[in-house]
């Protein structure tokens, strides 16, 4: 009877158990990083693969297509590639000056040698390739992309001077993102202002980037 009991009371223990580790696989969810963007610059080798939530101000979305657009923090010229998953599609061009969060997984391209050759093959085909759309050294040239060969030259000499036999490109490939709403905010950032100054709120968060202040 008492080894009956004991055997009733571990079954107990057992269920309980996996419905604790249920409840709190519920409760917690997936770990996802909320990053900034100069956090993830200064090292983007340390979030590969890791799902994070990052925001930032839009700087520049590639008109072919909008496959691509380019968040930035602090610093004006070094900002992070953003690609849409097939769920978003496309960014559109009007998000260029927007606050945006973004969820995603950050990816790492490492190209070497023979990713080059095979590059150029593709090039000289006609098709399109995420690494020829690198934010290289946080610039963004919108020229750039029609100079296909100065930059596998450049890719190359990246290649012979890196210690490893390769260099990486990092992105983030967004499941989710959102554009903030700073109505509210701007509201009441407008009444802590003299009448006697002469401020415009718009002119201090014009983010309008001409395609001349971007190299690719």
């Amino acid at each position: 009877m008492i080894r009956k009991i004991l055997g009733v009371a571990a079954l107990i223990a057992i269920l309980a158990s996996c419905g604790n580790k249920t409840q709190k696989e519920e409760t917690t969810g997936k770990e996802v990083t909320k990053v900034t963007v100069d956090e993830v610059l200064a090292d983007m080798q340390k979030y590969v693969d890791q799902e994070v939530i990052i925001s930032g101000i839009v700087n520049h979305v590639c008109s072919h297509g909008g496959k691509r657009m380019f968040i930035m923090g602090s610093n004006p010229d070094a900002a992070i590639k953003i690609t849409p998953d097939d769920a978003i599609g496309v960014f559109e061009k009007e998000l260029e000056g927007s606050d945006v969060l973004v969820t995603g997984i950050v990816k790492e391209l490492r190209i070497d040698e023979a990713y080059v050759d095979n590059l150029e093959k593709e090039v000289a085909e006609g098709a399109d390739n995420e690494a020829i759309h690198d934010h290289s050294a946080g610039t963004h040239d919108e020229e750039a992309e029609n100079e296909k060969q100065a930059q596998l030259d450049a890719m190359r000499n990246k290649i012979a001077e890196s210690e490893q036999g390769y260099y990486s490109q990092f992105w983030i490939e967004a499941s989710e993102f959102e554009v903030k709403d700073h109505d509210h905010a701007e509201e009441g950032h407008e009444h802590e202002h003299m009448e006697d100054e002469d401020h415009s709120h718009e002119e201090g968060h014009d983010h309008e980037h001409g395609e001349e202040g971007h190299t690719h």
